[in-house]
């Protein structure tokens, strides 16, 4: 065990965290010079502390009580300030095994393995078993950001050609499933970075899974619904027909079920993550997704590993922003959003978010950025051990600028006036947040993908697999299950990762973890985390205000607005009429997790659109 982990994240000097910076350049000079010889006020986005100065310091002036920069919104009476520790699931029970650990004399990082191994059970059509993830973690001690990438692999004897038939073979059946990376990315993080032995972490997970636990609303709509798309084909996935949608007899809220997931549970707690990857489980595996079409073998699960990868990280409004790399393209697109803003206050923009200003016009340059960003992952994103990933220059201020000055603040505009392509045209995941006082955080996104996955449920130990596959380009123009158009740098080949959208962040300041965020929900995971984290840092709203406030989305292809309710019924018509954008409602926009460190405390949320609920001490 790691001599700093066995310190269980004591407090810290703030020192410069000790990560790759990839958006330092000479147009970063001291703000207040610039402020001081322009004289506007204020100006948007900032991320040198110099700058945050030069606005007088009024949101970010951390760690204080954080207040929002909006007087109409006033803070929740429901949200809680806790002294010692914060979690943040997107299931109320997952939040609690977070604290359950914490109580026991755990690390954040045994925190966060407790909640992911939890969440298997109690959001089984979003994460679990049969999935994988990314995990950011800071370290305050040792100054230190963590990058774990257990994200799906493809089997050895992967064929691209076997995917070019039929879109449906990348979703449904054995084609459709990666190479599981969850078990063994928990174990590694809690063997090298936790402090508690790994049958104590379990404990959670392992209770809810044998004595049950109440079905709540979300998870009885999603599993009617699914049970509705998955009749006719019951007797092709038996499996999740019998063990999760009750053969489509969905019982009522509240009552109480177990998992099927106990006994795999009990093994991995007596033997490891080998208990999953070599032996029985492993054998069960490949034998069902072998006679769904896969060519899935032994040695691919065996050979699985984890990949520790230097964080990506830049600076934003006076912290550092630690965020996940490829083969995420979250991390990317993130900084790429926040370098264009930047740019745009440099230049041209005027929107005084100080203020709390969020109108039509701030909208509709959201949506323009977005695009962008978008429009280049669509071009250039992969996995970076495959094949070139221009990430310095994607994240860099010049290429920013260059972007920023073609953006429009009048209207918007056709899709080739984003990235350098025009592509020809044509649901399952979680985020969790740990955070304690001493300034250590985790941020972390699983997934299986869609909902419930590959619709394969290993029969004997109830594991929903994943349908990762079908985020690669397994068809030229071919969107995905998400709408997203991607291009050969995402090509299958084997043991290659698929492009994710994933974005695990963590905002430190002083050498301590401030912010935490992240999200669910295919591509719209990058829009909203980025609009969570914007609330948060330069609105100034608490947690449980960010993730709560309304979001847009905007991913290029389709060339489609999307707004939440609130934000339709106030700007839909103008963002239509004035800006020229194609806008259509939408219910709901990812759900998100997220955390902060206050002078006062420590604030947690969970989004209510997935009906979670935080939990500290």
């Amino acid at each position: 065990m790691a001599a700093w982990a066995e310190d269980h994240f004591g407090d810290a000097a703030p020192v410069k965290p000790v990560v790759l910076e990839f958006s330092m350049s000479s147009r970063r000079k001291p703000l207040f010079q610039k402020f001081a010889a322009r004289q506007q006020l204020p100006l948007l986005f900032r991320r040198s502390l110099s700058g945050l100065l030069a606005v007088g310091a009024l949101l970010l002036s951390l760690p204080t009580e954080s207040r929002s920069a909006d007087p109409s919104a006033a803070t929740p009476a429901d949200e809680t300030v806790w002294q010692h520790a914060a979690v943040a699931a997107d299931h109320p029970l997952a939040s609690q095994a977070g604290v359950e650990v914490l109580r026991r004399g755990g690390n954040v990082v045994d925190a966060a393995v407790a909640v992911g191994f939890a969440l298997s059970v109690l959001r089984p059509a979003s994460s679990g078993l049969g999935g994988g993830g990314f995990m950011v973690i800071w370290d305050a001690k040792q100054q230190r950001a963590i990058a774990l990438d257990y994200r799906e692999r493809a089997p050895l004897a992967v064929s691209r050609e076997a995917y070019a038939a039929a879109a449906d073979e990348s979703r449904k059946g054995g084609l459709a499933v990666g190479v599981p990376g969850h078990v063994r990315g928990l174990c590694h993080a809690l063997e090298k970075y936790g402090s508690l032995p790994l049958a104590e972490v379990l404990k959670p997970a392992l209770r809810y899974a044998t004595q049950g636990v109440p079905l709540d609303d979300h998870e009885v709509a999603l599993r009617k619904s699914q049970a509705k798309r998955a009749e006719p084909d019951a007797d092709r996935f038996v499996g999740l027909w019998q063990q999760y949608l009750f053969e489509g007899n969905v019982p009522p809220v509240g009552t109480r079920v177990t998992s099927p997931q106990g006994r795999a549970l009990q093994l991995i707690a007596e033997h490891g993550s080998d208990a999953f990857y070599r032996g029985e489980i492993a054998a069960a595996i490949v034998k069902l997704v072998c006679s769904r079409g896969s060519e899935m073998t032994l040695d691919d699960l065996a050979q699985m590993d984890v990949v520790e990868r230097p964080v990506l990280t830049s600076q934003y409004s006076g912290f550092d922003v630690l965020t996940m790399p490829p083969p995420s393209s979250g991390g990317v697109a993130l900084l790429e959003t926040l370098n264009i803003l930047d740019a745009l206050e440099d230049g041209k923009l005027c929107i005084d978010l100080n203020r709390g200003r969020r109108d039509e016009h701030y909208y509709h340059v959201l949506a323009e950025v977005m695009k962008h960003a978008f429009a280049d992952r669509a071009e250039f994103l992969g996995d970076a051990d495959f094949v070139d990933v221009p990430v310095k220059r994607l994240t860099s201020d010049s290429y920013a600028e260059k972007l920023a000055d073609r953006i429009q603040l009048d209207r918007t505009q056709p899709p080739e006036a984003y990235g350098r392509f025009l592509p020809k045209d044509d649901a399952g995941t979680t985020h969790f947040c740990v955070i304690d006082v001493a300034g250590n955080a985790v941020a972390c996104t699983e997934t299986i993908n869609t909902s419930f996955g590959s619709w394969l449920v290993e029969p004997t130990c109830g594991i929903v697999l994943n349908n990762e596959m079908d985020d690669f380009t397994t068809a030229a123009g071919r969107p995905n299950a998400f709408g997203l158009i991607q291009s050969e740098a995402n090509a299958i080949a084997p043991r290659k990762k698929p492009l994710s959208s994933m974005t695990p962040t963590i905002l430190v300041k002083d050498g301590k973890a401030v912010f935490a965020a992240g999200a669910s929900g295919g591509p719209r995971i990058i829009s909203a985390t980025l609009q969570v984290l914007l609330n948060m840092s330069r609105f100034g709203m608490t947690p449980q205000q960010a993730v709560r406030a309304p979001r847009i989305h905007h991913q290029w292809l389709p060339n489609t607005l999307l707004l939440e309710s609130e934000l339709m019924t106030e700007f839909g018509k103008p963002l239509q009429e004035k800006y020229g954008h194609a806008v259509s409602k939408s219910s709901g926009l990812a759900a998100t997790q997220a955390a902060s460190r206050m002078a006062d405390g420590l604030r947690a949320a969970s989004d209510p659109r997935k009906h979670g609920q935080a939990a500290g001490f």
